[in-house]
């Protein structure tokens, strides 16, 4: 409670009122998600500039035969003994 009335003496009350609201229907009652809303706009966010996929294709990979792997599965489920 101290923490929110620190915020409400910071940003103002309508902010704060506005951020208990909008968390109480999020479902959240803590006060660390109280102090996020009221200062989420404040948040620097970094943009990105597009990139070009076409390059990525470099990193595709075929996909694993699992044939011989099945071929153990069946050896040991038959009841046959696998070498180890």
């Amino acid at each position: 409670m101290i923490e929110l009335l620190g915020l409400g003496k910071r940003y103002g009350w309508d902010r704060l009122r506005e951020a208990i609201q909008e968390s109480l229907a999020l479902g959240c009652t803590d006060a660390a998600a109280v102090r996020h809303l009221v200062t989420a706009n404040e948040l620097v966010r970094s943009h990105t500039e597009p990139f070009e996929l076409s390059g990525l294709e470099r990193y595709d990979r075929p996909l694993p035969q699992m044939q011989e792997y099945d071929l153990l599965l069946s050896l040991t489920t038959t009841g046959a003994e696998v070498a180890r």
